[in-house]
């Protein structure tokens, strides 16, 4: 038995390293997302692989360095998710001059205990330091099974989760780490991380740079804007951004029962303005493309999520060019902050606080009646004038069942149940937001207040209320409601995309002079293009629009995706 040890101790101290590393990534992880049980064998190819360089090398210097540096790899991962909420990027590791910025906060995320999470690591070096020199110099046919044999078991354990199966796309490793990094890490582990942010990086060319800088320099947005800064009066601003919310269920009556009759009585008011005809323009972020949208004025990248890909990116935005006039500003989130990764982008976005977990105890099913509630209290104290974005989520899919046990829309006949599932669900939207701006009443904030209601992106689309199969550009529109504007418009019929309600926002809120604003066009302006694209390429708009008009919208999808990967405004 000794002289098997002896024989193989160079495998012994190695799976004595993938033992340390795999309690290390376990406490990691747990940090990182609640133990959920599970997926064991992932977490033991990712200790496999941080332990396999022990087989190379027996230098107990080369090891040392190994150590330290796969040490910190693991705790800056720590470091960095007790500041964004999410897994420190890859591309990130390379930004040196970020360190000038970012030295207080990585200093204050640091604590005696992290140290308690390499403990593992500590001990299997003073194991390493004792037993280096009896490991033989000259075993290289055993080294090299050693090595082959780790490196099938981890590729077979990787690549298993790729394999065709039943296993819904919400699940799926990229689906998963686009949505919520630290869930996706517990799930699946770092080897995966990895490939998603591997798979999902594209360089950009220096022809692409010069192409997008070149764009932004052509950019004559301000002859779109009202440059009238004597109209504009410093109200609050708020922005509710409804989950799924689109405009063909706006005025919809089915049999006798109205499916938003309060919003149908609000765009009727004289102080509001609704703009029905706004293309949702989303892509794999989904609710987070629609904040990027709304916020900074970018379209979404071609591929992948900006909020996961980009949340280390300099942008401008609605918060900074706000704050420049002495506003504060806020999100209420119902989902974890790690969702979408809006713990990074908020901060990103230049906001000062984030609210997250608004649903409350009871889940989806009253989420959007705590998200108004809560908020409700926070706004009476805040200091005005302010920013407010409020982030719905009881209308979210899936529509499997009613959310209203009593809706007089349950006794209706629809073409398929989940359209009926969907319009209940906007009947409870509908109750919340008028029950949200009678409290904005009651607090004495509403006169004070812009008040701007729109859909994140499209769900349930016109056709599959009809019941056709194929899809118009037009089954997509979102609505754009603005209410106590001080700016009128005569274009609220037209087409617009939601690149546009960015510039519309800063017109309206009197940021005529702010750096950046965005690719689109204020809908307040003298001219309006009534044309915009869907993700697809599906356009919508009127039949006289120029060539020039499509060609520019088009290519801002190409110039704003160039621009989010360059970090265009660094």
């Amino acid at each position: 038995m000794i002289d098997f040890c002896k024989r193989n101790l160079r495998l012994f101290i190695y799976i004595t390293l993938v033992l340390a590393f795999y309690i290390t990534l376990i406490s990691l992880y747990n940090k990182l997302c609640p133990w959920t049980g599970g997926a064991y064998l992932r977490k033991i190819a990712d200790a496999m692989l941080f332990a396999l360089p022990i087989l190379f090398c027996k230098r107990k210097l080369v090891v040392s360095f190994y150590l330290l540096i796969a040490s910190l790899y693991l705790l800056s991962i720590v470091w960095y998710f007790r500041t964004y909420s999410t897994i420190m990027p890859l591309s990130s590791y390379l930004m040196v001059e970020n360190l000038n910025g970012l030295s207080s906060s990585i200093y204050n995320s640091m604590s005696y205990y992290d140290l308690l999470y390499i403990a593992p690591l500590l001990v299997f070096f003073l194991f390493y330091s004792w037993g280096h020199a009896l490991i033989p110099k000259r075993q290289y046919a055993q080294k090299g099974w050693y090595i082959g044999i780790s490196i099938f078991i981890i590729i077979v354990i990787v690549v298993a989760p790729y394999c065709p199966n039943k296993r819904p796309y919400y699940k799926q490793p990229f689906y998963l780490f686009k949505t919520e990094g630290p869930t996706a890490l517990h799930r699946y582990g770092i080897i995966h991380f990895w490939i998603y942010q591997f798979a999902s990086f594209s360089s950009v060319s220096d022809d692409d740079k010069q192409c997008a800088e070149q764009f932004v320099k052509r950019l004559s947005g301000a002859s779109h804007f009202i440059n009238d800064s004597s109209i504009c009066i410093r109200k609050n601003l708020i922005l509710i951004l409804v989950e799924s919310l689109q405009s063909w269920p706006i005025e919809l009556s089915v049999g006798e029962t109205k499916v938003m009759p309060n919003i149908n009585c609000l765009i009727r008011q004289d102080n509001v303005l609704y703009f029905p005809n706004v293309m949702s323009q989303v892509k794999d972020g989904r609710s987070s493309d629609a904040q990027l949208l709304i916020n900074t004025g970018l379209l979404p990248l071609s591929t992948g999520a900006a909020a996961s890909l980009c949340a280390n990116n300099e942008f401008p935005s609605l918060a900074k060019a706000l704050k420049t006039y002495g506003y504060n500003s806020v999100s209420f989130i119902c989902d974890d902050k790690t969702f979408w990764n809006q713990g990074a982008t908020t901060i990103a976005y230049g906001f000062d606080k984030l609210y997250d977990k608004m649903q409350g105890d009871n889940g989806r099913k009253e989420a959007d009646e705590h998200l108004f509630e809560t908020s409700l209290s926070v706004l009476k104290n805040m200091k005005q004038p302010f920013y407010a974005q409020l982030v719905t989520l009881s209308t979210h899919e899936p529509y499997v069942k009613p959310i209203i046990a009593s809706s007089p829309l349950l006794h209706e006949v629809y073409k398929n149940n989940e359209v009926n599932n969907y319009l209940i669900a906007l009947e409870y939207a509908d109750k919340c937001i008028a029950e949200f701006i009678r409290g904005l009443k009651d607090r004495n904030l509403y006169d004070n207040s812009i008040i701007v209601i729109t859909g994140d992106h499209e769900q349930m689309t016109f056709n599959k209320y009809e019941g056709r199969g194929q899809l118009k550009a037009e089954d997509c529109f979102v609505p754009l409601i603005i209410i106590n504007s001080s700016l009128s418009s005569k274009n609220t019929k037209k087409v617009i995309g939601q690149i546009d309600i960015y510039p519309s926002l800063l017109n309206l809120m009197g940021c005529y002079d702010y750096k950046w604003r965005g690719l689109g066009e204020s809908v307040f302006g003298s001219t309006v293009s009534d044309y915009a694209t869907f993700r697809t390429g599906l356009a919508a708009g009127g039949t006289n629009v120029s060539d020039s008009i499509k060609n520019y919208r088009e290519e801002c999808w190409k110039i704003s995706d160039i621009l989010l990967r360059m970090n265009y405004f660094k």
